[in-house]
Parts: structure tokens; sequence; C-alpha cells
């Protein structure tokens, strides 16, 4: 018996249960690392949607400035009448942000290579107050605001839905 390392025989038995082990271990430390990937890019879609939806709410409720208590002198139908987005200065103009990528800023400039893989889409409707999320087709004084951000590497989509009143 050799009392001063291990033998040939025992360094193999350890190469061998080392190898049959590790493959299944090391496949929880990938999942992981994948999975925090997707993490990230979920946080910045919320980041992108929030930003954008803070400066729609930051813009006037409509291109009139004195609407009436029935909100029937509103514009309809709800399209941008600027031309570009730093003009932008009522939720209607934010209508035609569909598909944008990569997303932009508030002066209409591109975010750059950081966030290319998402596009920015904004839809704007009148609602009724009894039905919130379905299209009232004509004036009410709601406007229901839905800001989409889509990473477009894994088709996930993020939502944020906002309400304006005229009050």
């Amino acid at each position: 018996m050799n009392k001063k390392g291990f033998t040939l025989i025992e360094v193999i038995m350890v190469i061998v249960l080392l190898g049959i082990m590790l493959p299944g271990i090391m496949m929880y430390f990938i999942q992981g690392v994948k999975d925090s990937v997707d993490s990230q890019r979920r946080t910045t879609a919320i980041f992108l949607a929030e930003g954008l939806m803070e400066e729609i709410r930051s813009k006037r409720w409509d291109e009139i400035a004195v609407i009436n208590a029935t909100c029937s002198n509103a514009t309809l139908p709800l399209v941008a009448e600027e031309a570009t987005r730093n003009l932008y200065n009522d939720v209607d103009d934010f209508n035609s942000v569909v598909g944008v990528s990569p997303p932009q800023n508030s002066q209409g400039a591109s975010l750059g290579a950081a966030y290319q893989g998402f596009s920015q889409t904004v839809t704007v409707m009148y609602v009724n107050p009894a039905t919130l999320d379905i299209d009232a087709a004509a004036r009410t004084c709601y406007k229901r605001i839905l800001v989409t951000i889509t990473d477009t590497g894994t088709t996930e989509t993020i939502s944020l839905v906002s309400l304006m009143t005229s009050y």
C-alpha cells in the first residue's frame, strides 16, 4: 500500500466520475447564463417602454387648445399633425410611431446600436369610460395609449397602457 499519493487506478476513477458528472452540472450553469441575457433584454425593453410612455404623457391631450365639455371638437382621426418627432406636441402625434427600429429619442434620432433589435409602436385611440380597451371610433373625453416595445430577436413584447382624459 502506497501512503505517499494516489494510485493510477484511483486517478482514472476520479477522472471518469468527473467526466460523467460535469456535463450535467454545467448544463445548469449554461442555462442560467442564457436566462440572464433574456432578463437583461426584457429589462431594456421595459426601460424603453417606460421612457416612451413618459414622453407621450408629457404632451397635450389634443391639438386643439380648448376642448368643450363633450370633447366633440377634439381631433379626429387620431393622426400626427406634425411631420417629425421633435415637433410632436400632443398624444395623437405618436400614432405615427409604428415599428420604429431601432427606437428613437424624443428628437427623432436613433438611440443607436445599443438598442438594435428593438422596435417601438404606439397606438392612441378614443375609448368609452365603460370599455377602456375597445376603440370607440368616435370622439370621447378618454384616450387610451398603448406603447409596445418588441424584441425583434425573441419576438417578445412589452406593452404599457395608459389612459388620458381631457379634464
